[in-house]
């Protein structure tokens, strides 16, 4: 992580912090919250750390997924047919076709 000779005494103050933190597995504002500290500053000398290349990079927060099974129910399909006469026709699912025929048979 942050090599030691480079940090001044303060900053070696929040590195050490910083360390326990990541250590105990504990989000900073856990960590922060149960020892008294500013969450901002820890926040901002890990940031100036990382724009110094002395503090790690987190890595990308991808996890993979996999389905455990296809789905079984899928969402009817939504028709709306508005006849020149002001008539609307709408249904919920079934066969486009169907309901068209049905809006053609409309007077």
């Amino acid at each position: 992580m942050a090599k030691e000779s480079s940090l001044t005494a303060r900053q070696q103050f929040w590195v050490e912090h910083l360390r326990a933190c990541v250590a105990r597995g504990q989000s900073l504002s856990v960590y922060a919250a149960e020892k008294g500290l500013s969450l901002g500053a820890l926040y901002e000398v890990k940031s100036r750390l990382r724009r110094r290349g002395l503090w790690p990079v987190p890595g990308p927060r991808f996890v993979r997924v996999q389905a455990a099974s296809a789905p079984t129910a899928v969402a009817p399909a939504l028709y709306r047919v508005s006849l020149p006469n002001g008539v609307v026709v709408e249904s919920a699912g079934g066969d486009l076709s169907a309901v068209l025929s049905a809006a053609a048979r409309l007077p």
